[in-house]
């Protein structure tokens, strides 16, 4: 082939590639919704009117006369009638259940617990395990949880109940008599027996030592996974969320990993789900690669991996999250489940191989810890994008809130974390004791600290529903509105804040800001119609806000009943 010919062929495919890029651009819009007040989450164009989608992309955004014009034959005009339109809600920090249980949320009392747990086990074989979670510690007398309360019910059928946020369980004499559980049993190493005056076992297990009862439970089936999976996506996107982020301590299971996949496979999958990898001390080369290929595996699909999880301390309620302190009234400081050269080897290998590590720390000594195996990684391995990730951290230490900004870590925060209930102001509090709980959950702090915060729910520990998170940290109050004021209200934030840490800010946290997080031309097509407008309520006012629709890659995952734009 000569010169002047092949110059010819490169300029022919030139102007080809111009002719396709021009009637690519030339196709009309699928969908265009219109007179709508859009909070687009991009600073370049922070509100808009309207925007147009294509396939499973917003196309365009702008007014609703520019985008209108947009419209084609086959496009479908939505006409919002000046309705609130954000990006699609992003639960940074999100749990699939393991299995169906007795709800035992806001029981206020033993009575109420027992009443549950009766309830329950009517459509229950009567011979099958009893479970149940959601008790907090207030609901107890002098916040002490005692086997004794179920044996009083059930004495003879074996009861297990977890706490709300999983870190300990109640079993009952029965359950402990199966398990062999005695006062000879000697505390499993990241575990506590809780054991009264006379070293009676009290039917309190705190961390690794609930799994002296668990690991008697039945298993769960796939099928049982599966349906599980199916209730919980719907559930999200009523809720407005589009995208999930499994935080679940090493990775999921056989039969989680298959429900996802398989819902993947046939279609059904209704958020962008990310989901952990196991974070384990010493990982071999090969161990790293495996984890690294897992996530190739699904790229460009729903579904993405890349980030490890690891537990490093307990909770507060359970006087086990790592404290530099002891807790109120007790000598205790709590349990950090890693030793500092241990965690610190272990992310920088994790790190090296180019994976993102999120660790769960909710005592100030646990935040530190893991501040300083982040600051060590970085000085082995050099600088990179890490964008490594605290989970929780519900007790910073004052003077650490700086070292976010400064090693790029992002502060994953629950927002209903917050609440000022009974067991918040009971238990939590006194515990912690009011010097401490004055920057407890305090999501402002991490804000005038520069910080990137990324919000989510903890779910099922607390429910998913980030309209009520955003309410929460915008009023520190209940949904009855109490107390007045808020707790600690130094601590509140503003709506849009929240709105931007359950978007753009937890879109970042996972790597995935250039697709998700914002409403601007390019991005994917996730997004809420909500029946208020939330960034011109006042704050106690937001509550009143619905889910109208959500859209997830330009498909409609729910659409309330009563919606008929």
């Amino acid at each position: 082939m000569n010169l002047s010919m092949s110059s010819s062929l490169r300029a022919l495919a030139a102007s080809l590639l111009l002719l396709a890029a021009a009637a690519q651009a030339a196709e009309p819009p699928d969908r265009v919704f219109v007179n709508a007040r859009v909070w687009t989450g991009d600073a370049a164009q922070p509100a808009a009117e309207a925007f147009a989608l294509r396939g499973d992309r917003i196309l365009a955004v702008g007014s609703s006369e520019s985008v209108r014009a947009l419209a084609g034959k086959t496009t479908v005009v939505t006409d919002l009638g000046g309705r609130r339109v954000v990006p699609g809600f992003n639960d940074a920090h999100w749990h699939l259940p393991a299995r169906r249980s007795a709800r035992l949320d806001n029981c206020g009392s033993v009575e109420e617990v027992q009443r549950r747990l009766l309830a329950y086990a009517k459509s229950h074989p009567a011979d099958a395990w009893l479970m149940g979670r959601g008790w907090t510690p207030a609901d107890f007398p002098d916040n002490a949880a005692h086997k004794r309360y179920l044996d009083a019910v059930f004495p003879d059928r074996p009861v297990l109940i977890r706490d709300r946020d999983g870190h300990q369980a109640l079993a009952n004499s029965r359950a402990l008599a199966l398990a062999g559980v005695t006062r000879a049993t000697p505390d499993p190493e990241d575990g506590r027996i809780d054991r009264d005056a006379a070293g009676e076992p009290t039917g309190l297990l705190k961390e690794a030592a609930a799994r002296l009862v668990s690991q008697l439970l039945p298993e769960v089936t796939a099928e049982e996974t599966y349906a599980i999976l199916m209730e919980e996506m719907d559930s999200a996107s009523s809720f407005g969320l589009t995208s999930l982020q499994d935080a679940s301590e090493g990775g999921l299971t056989d039969n989680e990993r298959g429900a996802v996949m398989r819902a993947l496979a046939e279609g059904r999958l209704r958020v962008r789900y990310r989901a952990a990898v196991p974070f384990e001390k010493d990982p071999t080369p090969a161990q790293l690669a495996s984890y690294r290929a897992l996530d190739d595996s699904v790229r460009g699909t729903l579904v993405s991996y890349g980030v490890a999880k690891v537990m490093l301390d307990g909770t507060v309620d359970a006087r086990t999250a790592a404290m530099l302190e002891p807790y109120e009234g007790f000598a205790e400081r709590g349990l950090a489940m890693w030793t500092p050269d241990d965690l610190k080897a272990t992310v920088a290998a994790y790190d090296k191989a180019g994976l993102q590590v999120q660790v769960h720390a909710i005592g100030d000594a646990a935040v530190r810890m893991t501040l300083d195996a982040f600051e060590n990684a970085a000085a082995v391995n050099g600088p990179r994008d890490r964008r490594h990730r605290i989970e929780h951290i519900e007790v910073p230490s004052i003077s650490d809130l700086p070292r976010f900004r400064k090693l790029g870590v992002i502060a994953s925060t629950q927002p209903i974390f917050a609440l000022p209930d009974a067991n918040t102001l009971q238990n939590y509090a006194p515990l912690l004791g009011p010097a401490r709980a004055s920057h407890s959950n305090a999501f402002k702090l991490f804000d005038v600290a520069g910080a990137v915060q990324a919000f989510g729910s903890d779910y099922p520990v607390y429910p998913m529903d980030p309209l009520l998170g955003i309410y929460t940290a915008a009023t520190r109050q209940t949904p009855q509105g109490r107390p007045p004021g808020g707790w600690y209200p130094e601590n509140r934030i503003s709506v849009e804040a929240a709105l931007r840490h359950y978007t753009r800010d937890a879109a970042y946290a996972s790597f995935e800001e250039q697709d998700k997080g914002t409403l601007s031309a390019g991005s994917l097509a996730d997004f809420v119609v909500l029946s208020e407008d939330i960034l011109a309520l006042a704050p106690e006012q937001l509550l009143k806000a619905k889910v109208l629709l959500t859209v997830m890659g330009g498909r409609e995952t729910h659409r309330a009943q009563d919606f008929m734009p």
